[in-house]
């Protein structure tokens, strides 16, 4: 009897980990599904970040975040849009508020 409540115990640790550790970024609760595509190509651009609808966003505080920045990095993201001109004019220039890979 001891070892099967062991084995419960263990099996339902496991279901909640697994359970919260799915899509999202744990400390990004209002993120939708992005990935980063790097437009250094064109004039005055670098990386973007390409919303799931095709929308581009042009962040300006990406390297103040620790994850992996990779052309086709897929990535959750929150942001707000600021105000500002770009040079390379792909996307809304924003602050990026919360990012997590996915």
């Amino acid at each position: 009897m001891h070892k099967s409540f062991k084995l419960i115990i263990v099996s339902l640790g496991v279901l909640v980990l697994l359970s919260t550790s799915c899509d999202k970024a744990s400390n990004c609760d209002n993120a939708v599904k992005a990935e980063l595509k790097d437009l250094t190509g064109l004039d005055g651009c670098g990386m973007v970040i390409e919303l799931s609808n095709g929308d581009r966003l042009e962040p300006t505080n990406l390297s103040d975040f620790s994850i992996n920045i990779a052309d086709g990095q897929k990535i959750w993201v929150e942001y707000h849009v600021t105000s500002g001109a770009s040079i390379c004019m792909v996307g809304e220039i924003v602050e990026i508020d919360c990012i997590g890979e996915r």
